[in-house]
C-alpha cells in the first residue's frame, strides 16, 4: 500500500490570526509558489495581517482504506494516522 500513497499540501490562510480558509495543492512546491506570488500584492499592513501555515496530508481513496483494513485484519500491518483514528471511531460505534 505504501507505494500507492498520495499526498497533498494543505495551506491554511489566516487573517488577523483567525483562520480564513484552507487550500489544497498537489505538492508543497506549488503551495510555496502560491504564497510567494500572493504576498507580492501585499503592502506592509497586509503582510502583518495575513499569515500562513502548511501541512502535508495523505489522500485516501476507498481502495486504499479497504486495503489497509484488510492488511490489518490479516496481521500484515499496524494501522496509523487517519486510518487508525477512523478505526477507533468505528470501534466505538459497536
Amino acid at each position: 500500500m505504501e507505494s500507492t500513497r498520495t499526498t497533498v499540501a494543505e495551506l491554511t490562510i489566516y487573517y488577523k490570526k483567525q483562520r480564513l480558509t484552507s487550500l489544497i495543492f498537489d505538492k508543497q512546491e506549488t503551495a510555496d509558489k502560491f504564497i510567494e506570488s500572493i504576498t507580492r500584492f501585499f503592502n506592509e499592513r497586509g503582510r502583518k495581517k495575513f499569515s500562513f501555515s502548511g501541512e502535508i496530508k495523505t489522500v485516501y481513496t476507498p481502495e486504499t482504506i479497504v486495503g489497509q483494513i484488510n492488511d490489518y485484519a490479516e496481521g500484515n500491518v499496524k494501522p496509523k494516522g487517519s486510518i487508525l483514528e477512523m478505526m477507533k471511531v468505528l470501534d466505538g460505534l459497536n
